[in-house]
């Protein structure tokens, strides 16, 4: 029987974009309080950080498919990252139509996800696999 070393790489390449997207998820609520506290201008820059979002967590779910094949990782991150690519477009589009009762809890929900991703990427230990 014969062991299988996972790749490495690809675990490397889902914490490094988990943590981007926490770091915009994170600038996107500094952005926004900015803004409420009568910083017009943080307005531009929430709604530009907002549009580049669903691209970094684009790239997040092509990590995560990476880390599935050829990385020998668990499947479900994919779905995961699928669900969180989905609630930042609808967060993106409830922001531009201005339903903040809408928008600001989603904010909140996105914000949870991909905490819980960053914290499970960064605990996760690829494990040999044997054949």
């Amino acid at each position: 029987m014969s062991t299988i070393q996972p790749r490495r790489w690809p675990i490397a390449l889902v914490r490094a974009f988990s943590i981007i997207t926490l770091l915009q998820v994170l600038l996107q609520a500094a952005l926004a309080g900015g803004f409420i506290s009568g910083h017009v201008g943080y307005l531009t820059a929430h709604s530009v950080n907002g549009t580049l979002l669903p691209v970094t967590a684009m790239f997040l779910g092509l990590s995560t498919v990476l880390l599935f094949r050829p990385g020998r990782g668990p499947w479900w991150p994919i779905l995961l990252s699928v669900l969180l690519w989905w609630m930042i477009a609808i967060q993106v589009g409830v922001g531009f139509a201005r339903l903040v009762g809408l928008h600001i809890p989603l904010g909140a929900a996105i914000l949870a996800l991909t905490g819980a991703f960053v914290w499970w990427s960064c605990g996760y230990r690829p494990r040999r696999v044997t054949a």
